[in-house]
């Protein structure tokens, strides 16, 4: 069989991903195909693996060589390749299935020379997401296109997301260049403008793995950015006229723009470098090219010419707390923008703002329907545009086509979120706020766009109004029997249809093989009924029964769509007339939904409404249906509703968060095809007792109990005849809940932030750091502020502090910062929510803080306040200053320690080891105080028996079990987004728990900065993450598994074993962290890299421990030879002397 594709991998060191790439190329739909592998002078155990593909599958080949990078070992695989086409992978990523077969087949139908496809990125625990860089350029599938014809394709600049006919290739002798960065630029640029025609797919064919979270320290060498330089101007040497003119401005808005980007993290080889290379680009670039860039990338490039590096770099801090598009504005009729990060003024027409750097920002906060008319409060302003004292002049209308146009009356209204959502200070839009009503007996029918325009500057401004927040659009509204107002939304954009109801849907029921829809329609009658399957594109035509007055009915029969269905298949319903049009059926919203069979009891066919209102019917897996619901009095929330008894042998309801994937279960009832469950919103109950759901989307679900794969959990519902009746709210112990749906019918409960819109945004931050400054100069009130990891938790060492001075009766009001009420306090101890207006006063004004994570960069201790850092752990890995020079190093926040450090009074050190790597790392030159942790006071105290006992009883640990907790500590290069990290669970629980379920209990403890979900494992692996102090689970656990947690030097506290699971050593050791010590050295246990291995161990932790006692001995007197009972003693006697009278 001859070959049709040569793929291309070469391979150097990516032992951890090789299997997972190759096995991919393996199992392509297109079989007949060659793998040809470069081992390009690896040292770990990518070789072996390879071998072993080649082994196993003729069509893999292996080409070994020493080490001469990417760029050679491509063209050496070239040279072996034997395919009609030619294509590339990366060792590290993966292909789907059918991309080859795919990008093939579209160069076999057009001939063209080379088809490209999407690209996602490749996450962290197998999640995939849309690579920006792509979104454009492949938004659409296009056959035989150009780059001249299709500009969007400029960004299309990779080679591994391609398949290239090989005769092309040969004829313009393309070959990679070697021994440098960025290899692809000048192959890939050149091919696009040398081939006759291209294909190009939207789906995607790549997935591209992110290995590091912190892409922009990658970017910040040296070489790099002159690697780049070198690339992209190689590659301009090859074009003329308008296609070098193109290119050139997305070189400038794209490639050396993330050069850009990574300046503050470079150092100052770094910083030099990039002005000389990424500036003689720019300089070489002529005015038009410039001149045609957006504002922000026009004026930075204009600093960087002129060689301005202190206030490009300011101008960077700028915009990463403000947004690139936030300027203020000067001169007459807004001519010119102005930054406060700049010194010195710019070349004329350089900072002219474009009307497109003033739109119009707007979002509808509410859109209800009241009395029969539509209700909406929202805000309108003109980005950048000073607001003034005075209220701009706003205006609203509707819109249908050109002509018809029907003003809306406005009313001013106080509507916070205006400034809580510009995400920026420069602005305050105090005076955005408007409502207005919509009577739709004004409308005709047609479709409405909502408008606003803002006077401003003398101009008038125009917008749409928008829905932000991909929320769902307003129910659909009856205007009597033949009108109806369906909200729609076009991207974010609100719109009214106002249509004529030409049928409606009168009843349904079940016959003896399908559905009977019965309805009525005005106008010429109906022949037949037209089904469209919107999944598979299958059409259908019943014949209609017509009866009198425009009645009609319709038998429906229709099979399973079978187990490997989507979850839900629907069925569109139009009626069809003589003369070939076709007209929806309208539901009425009083409308029961129906449940019927289709002969397969996994399937079920639904009859229910779309998003406009008209009538679908779905094949389905059975699901769960809300048909009513109910607040009570203490805030819990009743819903009810359908769901068939057979759907799920043992279902469990569970909220997800939509976010984090956090869960809570709730009980509920199911009986006869009906469910009833309470949900307290507020007081979920946990391990750390009960707790309101945290901010965010909680979507309701049921699922099987024990299942733990999203994909199989049944979506919560809500009947088409309740949307109207959401968004429901109730405001609960500080905060509102709100029942809710999205993507039309989904429900979900949304927990609503603590702080109050006024205290959230920029503009509100500027304000309250404004009175920080204020108050911090005045009287100062005797509290103490406690905050553990920034509010998340109760515990730790200031814990131990705040109860050895409640002990001692110390004089002080305690107050505890929370965040997101997330965090349960005893009685006695006064919240302050992280963050908000009381938090600014009380930093300002509290006689004593105390604080185990760094205080705000703003912070400043006032001339007679007592701060107390206590940190949180015994320095394993670097931190601070000690990680300058390596990938994670964040150089802004570094070089801001020690103007954070000279903020505190004292340090706390936990050993004499660490005290000197303390001060280095946050540059402290204060007093220190060498107590020891005082969390680690409970570890010694006399009645810690007692409190342990507590912890098993509250945890519900059998005695007869050893318990094990393991306690991984977080990877920078697994980030989930928001400040997140996925949890890098390398333990096998189903294999863990068959081999020890019988003896062992496992607690997880995730990291704070970890948010992912744990495995369901029946009870035997059990989530404490949540749990309050991780020190009463110490007193509980019989051994530790870790890996680089500092929770190792607290837990050998208590003599027991200690085990570390150290799958990736090497990586983290030598590219992530590094150590403060030799750690393979001195470390208390055994390092168990694989996890079979540490399941054995498991089962006799003192036998597979007992080797290291001697280690396990110098690492106590090394790393405890301060802790002891006393150290919170000693902390709180430090803190009294300060503030004796």
């Amino acid at each position: 069989m001859p070959i049709r594709l040569s793929v291309v991998v070469p391979v150097h060191n990516v032992e951890d991903y090789l299997e997972e790439c190759l096995r991919s190329l393996a199992e392509q739909s297109l079989r007949d195909i060659e793998v040809v592998m470069v081992d390009d002078g690896s040292t770990d155990g990518s070789g072996d693996i390879a071998r072993r593909f080649v082994a196993e599958d003729p069509r893999f080949t292996l080409v070994s060589q020493e080490n001469a990078g990417l760029g050679a070992a491509r063209n050496a695989g070239i040279r072996r390749a034997r395919g009609e086409f030619l294509a590339f992978v990366d060792s590290d990523d993966v292909v789907p299935a059918d991309a080859y077969e795919k990008m093939v087949g579209s160069l076999d139908a057009s001939g063209s020379d080379f088809a490209t496809g999407n690209v996602h990125r490749l996450r962290a625990g197998g999640r995939t997401q849309q690579s920006p860089m792509f979104r454009e350029p492949m938004a659409t599938s296009r056959t035989a296109t150009h780059v001249t014809r299709d500009w969007a394709l400029l960004y299309d600049r990779i080679a591994c997301n391609k398949v290239f006919r090989r005769d092309f290739w040969v004829r313009n002798a393309f070959a990679f260049p070697e021994g440098v960065l960025f290899e692809d630029i000048p192959v890939v640029v050149p091919a696009h403008f040398l081939a006759r025609s291209v294909d190009v797919l939207h789906d995607t064919v790549y997935l591209w793995r992110d290995r590091d979270g912190s892409i922009t320290t990658r970017r910040a060498r040296p070489e790099a950015v002159r690697d780049r330089a070198a690339s992209v101007t190689a590659a301009r040497g090859l074009l003329g006229g308008e296609a070098r003119r193109r290119y050139e401005a997305s070189v400038l808005a794209s490639d050396l723009m993330l050069f850009m980007d990574a300046l503050p993290d470079g150092d100052d080889d770094y910083r030099e470098a990039f002005l000389r290379h990424a500036g003689d680009f720019v300089t070489s670039v002529s005015r038009p090219v410039l001149e045609g860039l957006v504002l922000h990338q026009r004026v930075k490039w204009q600093l960087v010419r002129e060689r301005r590096l202190a206030e490009l770099l300011a101008l960077l801090a700028f915009e990463k707390k403000e947004g690139r598009d936030v300027f203020r504005i000067r001169g007459p009729r807004a001519r010119r923008a102005e930054y406060p990060a700049l010194t010195a003024p710019l070349p004329r027409g350089v900072d002219r703002p474009a009307p497109a750097d003033l739109p119009v920002l707007s979002d509808i906060t509410e859109a209800v329907w009241r009395d029969g008319k539509l209700h909406l409060k929202g805000y309108a302003y003109v980005r950048n545009h000073p607001a003034g004292e005075r209220r701009p002049r706003t205006f609203a209308w509707l819109r249908s086509g050109r002509r018809r146009v029907l003003p809306l009356r406005l009313r001013p209204a106080d509507v916070p979120e205006a400034n809580a959502g510009s995400r920026q200070s420069l602005h305050p839009y105090d005076r955005a706020g408007f409502e207005a009503v919509v009577d739709p007996a004004r409308l005709r029918t047609g479709t409405w766009n909502l408008e606003v325009g803002i006077v401003a500057a003398g101009t008038l401004r125009r917008g749409p109004l928008r829905l932000l927040g991909n929320r769902a659009a307003p129910a659909v509204h009856d205007v009597g029997d033949e009108l109806r107002i369906v909200p729609e939304l076009s991207g974010d954009k609100l719109r009214l249809k106002a249509e004529r109801v030409a049928a409606r849907l009168t009843a349904h029921g079940a016959t003896d093989d399908g559905v009977r829809i019965e309805g009525i329609v005005t106008g010429p009658a109906p022949t037949a009924v037209r089904l469209h399957n919107s999944h598979t594109g299958e059409e259908r035509e019943v014949p209609v029964v017509p009866g009198p007055s425009g009645a009609f009915t319709v038998d429906i029969a229709l099979t399973s769509a079978g187990a490997d269905a989507p979850r839900a298949s629907p069925w569109t319903v139009r009626l069809v007339r003589a003369d070939g049009s076709r007209v929806p059926v309208a539901v009425p919203r009083a409308t029961a939904p129906g449940r019927y069979g289709l002969g397969d009891p996994a399937r079920e066919l639904a009859v229910t409404a779309s998003a406009a209102g008209n009538l679908v019917l779905s094949d389905q897996c059975p699901q769960p249906v809300v048909h009513a619901f109910s607040w009570t009095p203490s805030g819990e929330l009743v819903v009810e509703g359908g769901f068939p008894q057979h759907a799920l042998r043992r279902p469990e309801l569970v909220l997800q968060h939509s976010g984090c994937q956090e869960e809570a279960v709730f009980a509920h009832e199911l009986r006869d095809g009906r469910f009833r469950a309470v949900i307290a919103p507020a007081a979920v109950d946990g391990p750390g007792g009960e707790l309101p759901l945290a901010e965010g989307r909680w979507f309701l679900f049921f699922r099987e109990r024990g299942e733990s794969d999203p994909a199989c959990y049944a979506p919560v519902r809500l009947a088409f005849a309740e949307h109207a009746a959401v968004p429901s709210v109730r405001r609960v112990r500080g905060r509102d809940f709100a029942l809710d749906r999205r993507y039309h019918d989904q429900l979900l409960v949304e927990s609503g932030p603590v702080l109050g819109a006024h205290e959230r945004g920029g503009v509100a931050e500027r304000r309250m750091r404004e009175r920080f400054a204020a108050l911090r100069g005045g009287p100062r009130r005797e509290t103490v502020l406690f905050s553990s990891f920034d509010g998340r938790q109760f515990s730790d060492s200031p814990r131990a502090v705040h109860e050895e001075l409640l002990r001692r009766k110390s004089p002080f009001e305690h107050l505890w910062v929370v965040r997101d009420q997330q965090a349960g306090l005893p009685a006695g101890v006064r919240a302050v929510p992280h963050g908000g207006a009381e938090w600014h006063e009380e930093m300002a004004t509290a006689r004593v803080v105390v604080t185990n994570t760094q205080l705000p960069e703003w912070f400043q201790r006032g001339t007679d306040q007592f701060v107390v850092q206590t940190w949180h752990g015994t320095p394993l890995k670097r931190i601070g200053r000690d990680l300058l020079g390596t990938s994670q190093a964040n150089r802004p926040y570094i070089e801001s320690l020690p103007a954070r450090a000279a903020q505190w009074s004292v340090l706390v050190s936990p050993n004499r080891f660490s005290t000197p790597i303390l001060r280095r790392a946050f540059g402290y030159d204060g007093e220190v105080v060498e107590s020891g942790y005082p969390r680690n006071a409970l570890l010694h105290a006399e009645d810690r028996a007692k409190v342990a006992a507590s912890v098993r009883e509250r945890l519900d640990l059998p005695g007869d079990r050893t318990v094990v907790l393991y306690a991984p500590t977080w990877r920078e290069d697994r980030p989930k987004g928001g400040g997140r990290y996925a949890l890098d669970l390398r333990l096998d629980l189903a294999a863990a728990r068959a081999a020890l379920g019988d003896s062992h209990v496992l607690l997880v403890r995730r990291h704070y900065l970890v948010n992912d979900r744990l495995p369901d494992t029946g009870g035997f692996a059990r989530d404490v993450s949540r749990y309050p102090d991780v020190a009463e689970l110490m007193l509980v656990s019989d051994v530790l598994v870790t890996d680089y947690s500092s929770l190792m030097f607290d837990f050998a506290q208590t003599g027991r074993p200690m085990l570390f699971h150290t799958y990736d050593l090497e990586h983290y050791r030598d590219t992530l962290r590094g150590f403060c010590f030799d750690f393979e050295k001195q470390a208390p246990g055994p390092f168990v890299a694989d996890g079979a291995e540490l399941i054995e161990a498991l089962r006799d932790p003192a036998a597979a421990t007992a080797g290291h006692a001697e280690a396990y001995s110098a690492f106590c007197q090394v790393f405890c030879d301060l802790d002891d009972a006393n150290a919170a003693a000693t902390v709180a006697d430090r803190i009294l002397k300060e503030t004796a009278p």
